[in-house]
């Protein structure tokens, strides 16, 4: 059995074993907590746990990363007629039927939301904590890092957003409104380049903790989603000047589990099993559930039609990323002695285009049980941000640059360099290789609607311009913050 990542695992027992119950696991609303928190170098550690802990959530970096990203996209067909569990919801995101209650949805602005919370606490409490001063900036700095990642997620999601960044009162919490999409950026910005500083370059505390090489990483997509090209060129330099990261050879490994935290990983959701399953208590892989052809969420996620073609000849991406008309292993480890022969059922009937994704799918596992595996989910790896510094490096005009990094991705890929440098066509080029590089991995659709070309593409889905480039907000929290507006208005 695979170590267990302690920090990561940490969020999970304090839900139902840790002090301080209600700190931890509280849905905040007005940012208060109790007077007595606060105290010890072990409060900071616990409380810092917490603010951590949605990165863990559904709405964040479980399934709505990829629902919202990806089934609204061109990547998939929903197909589903099932209406148990989640189904519906999930095509209702696939045909743009978008509803302020859908699970996927709501998750993403509350979970979100309770990140921002108690980074504004932490960030409030923890300079009177008598302790180690470098110990205290770094952490800070961690919330000060986090609260800008769950800010970035709000800002693609749902576009103007209330931007809270001290702890509030309840009747200052009811005056929320929108804040310009502008405003929450510079927010993100100010965060980031705060927390830079004070972030080691590699982190000796639990894996799982945020790393200077991260926090560059994300300020360089953030750069890059407003389009200030010379800004993300260069950010996405420092973190190539690190001299930390580099692409793993095995693209696969990265997914099922073989190859977690590598030389190419930033950061990931470090996923764990301790519950039997994806309904119970834990911070499991249920991604995997939602790819595995073999059990009942099959119909919920299907490849297009589209992304069986799309890859060019001998792309070895493809068959990493897809499963034709097979399931990734017929064998499971059992008594950990090796593996021995253990044939995987039938696809099920609603196993659509013959295809399934093998992204985030545990080799060599039980089909059967696979919603139960530690696989991590990465929040952002090495191969984006080579893509970010292309993008960012033709925009400004030094296509010959942009090529570097670029066909760098490709290399692995086994695909042959592009030497085209004209603005327009190394543009499409960009393009489709980050689709290809990073498909089903989230950024998708954000992608289309920050290139200005959902329109175009997704159209047929039923995506409609005004209506479309941004979710619903929560319909409860109309209610609770009168100046709050709905999106579309």
């Amino acid at each position: 059995m695979k170590n267990i990542k302690y920090f990561i695992f940490l969020i999970g027992i304090f839900s139902c074993i840790g002090c301080n119950e209600d700190f931890v696991t509280k849905q905040f609303t007005n940012g208060v907590v109790e007077d007595n928190f606060y105290k010890t170098v072990k409060d900071a550690e616990q409380a810092l746990t917490g603010v951590y802990d949605p990165i863990s959530r559904k709405g964040v970096y479980r399934e709505s990363f990829v629902v919202l990203g990806e089934c609204s996209s061109d990547n998939i067909d929903e197909q589903t007629g099932d209406n148990g569990d989640y189904g519906f919801q999930w095509k209702a995101v696939s045909d743009y039927r978008w509803l302020p209650d859908n699970i996927f949805i709501y998750s993403r602005w509350y979970d979100c939301y309770a990140g921002i919370f108690r980074a504004n606490t932490f960030i409030q409490k923890v300079p009177a904590i008598v302790m180690d001063e470098n110990i205290k900036k770094q952490y800070l700095a961690e919330a000060t890092f986090l609260r800008a990642v769950y800010y970035w997620n709000l800002v693609i999601t749902f576009g103007d957003v209330p931007l809270v960044n001290k702890v509030l009162s309840q009747s200052e919490y009811r005056k929320l409104a929108r804040s310009p999409i502008a405003d929450v950026y510079k927010q993100i910005e100010a965060d980031l380049n705060a927390a830079i500083p004070n972030l080691p370059v590699a982190n000796s505390n639990p894996v799982g903790r945020v790393t200077k090489g991260a926090a560059l990483g994300f300020l360089g997509r953030m750069y890059l989603y407003q389009n200030k090209w010379q800004q993300a060129a260069e950010a996405s330099k420092q973190v190539v000047d690190l001299g930390r990261y580099k692409l793993v050879p095995d693209f696969i490994s990265l997914f099922n589990g073989k190859n977690e935290n590598s030389v190419e990983s930033l950061m990931e959701f470090q996923a764990v099993t301790f519950a039997p399953s994806y309904w119970d208590l834990g911070t499991k892989n249920s991604i995997a559930s939602m790819w595995s052809p073999t059990i009942g969420w099959s119909n919920w996620y299907t490849p297009s039609k589209e992304t069986v073609t799309i890859f060019p000849k001998g792309d070895q991406r493809r068959k990493s990323i897809l499963v034709v008309g097979a399931v990734p292993a017929d064998s499971i480890d059992v008594d950990g002695k090796g593996s021995k022969p253990f044939p995987t059922p039938p696809m099920r009937p609603t196993y659509f285009n013959n295809v399934s994704v093998r992204k985030y799918l545990p080799e060599g596992r039980d089909m059967n049980n696979v919603n139960n595996y530690e696989v991590n989910n990465h929040i952002i790896r090495y191969a984006e941000v080579l893509l970010n510094q292309a993008e960012a490096l033709n925009e400004v005009g030094k296509g010959s640059e942009a090529l570097v990094p670029l066909n760098q991705v490709r290399e692995r890929a086994k695909m042959p360099d592009i030497t085209e440098t004209n603005q327009t066509a190394l543009r499409t080029i960009i393009r489709q290789e980050r689709r290809l590089e990073l498909m089903f991995e989230g950024h998708r659709f954000f992608d289309l609607a920050r290139w200005g070309i959902a329109e175009t593409v997704l159209k047929s889905k039923g995506f409609v311009k005004g209506r479309n480039e941004f979710f619903p907000v929560p319909q409860a929290e109309l209610g609770v913050m009168p100046n709050l507006t709905q999106y579309p208005k």
